[in-house]
């Protein structure tokens, strides 16, 4: 394994979600937490520690840039895809699971906003990787 092209592709594949995650986190998803914040105080938190939750990102851009590499996604184009349909795909899955064990916190109503801004931002992001992967070709 190349680990200066897929460390190269973790972080700009991080940097690039981040970044697209920006004004979707201002206008859905801080004013959401917030809201469940108050109605369930002690169990969510309206400001989540940043600290997991950056080490969880950047671990999962690590596994997702192996990913694409070993699936040779290597073109802006194909990593968008590619990363869309794994962002979505991940998202509903885990949205899915959480309607079903605690559907006061997870509705319908979020799940069906959350899973298209997810596929926005791993699209940027697997741009990014396949833009990083196609350059060291």
């Amino acid at each position: 394994m190349n680990f200066k092209k897929i460390g190269i592709a973790t972080v700009l594949g991080f940097v690039a979600m981040a970044l697209s995650s920006a004004v979707p986190l201002m206008v859905f998803y801080e004013p959401n937490f917030t809201a469940l914040a108050e109605k369930f105080p002690g169990i969510v938190k309206a400001t989540p520690d940043m600290v997991p939750a950056l080490i969880g990102g950047v671990v999962w851009m690590f596994v997702m840039a192996i990913i694409f590499d070993k699936m040779g996604t290597k073109s802006i184009k194909d990593g968008a895809i590619t990363g869309a349909w794994l962002g979505a795909s991940k998202w509903f899955f885990f949205d899915m699971q959480m309607i079903a064990m605690i559907p006061p916190i997870f509705t319908m109503d979020y799940m069906i906003i959350d899973v298209p801004l997810s596929a926005f931002s791993y699209a940027v992001g697997g741009a990014a990787i396949g833009w990083v992967l196609e350059r060291f070709e």
